[in-house]
C-alpha cells in the first residue's frame, strides 16, 4: 500500500514540475458543454451560454 502512495506522489511532483518548466498554467477550468473537451471548438465559434 504504502508502494502505491510513492508511486501516486511521484507521478504528482512529476507532472506538475513539468507543467511548471513549459510555463503551462496549473489553474482547471470548469467544463459547461461537450464542446469544452476539444481546444479547436474554441476558436472555431463562440460559446453558447449554458441553460
Amino acid at each position: 500500500m504504502l508502494s502505491i502512495v510513492i508511486l501516486c506522489f511521484v507521478i504528482y511532483l512529476s507532472a506538475y514540475f513539468c507543467l511548471k518548466n513549459d510555463g503551462q498554467s496549473l489553474e482547471v477550468e470548469k467544463m459547461e458543454t461537450f464542446d469544452d473537451y476539444f481546444v479547436e471548438s474554441h476558436h472555431s465559434h463562440s460559446k453558447k451560454p449554458s441553460l
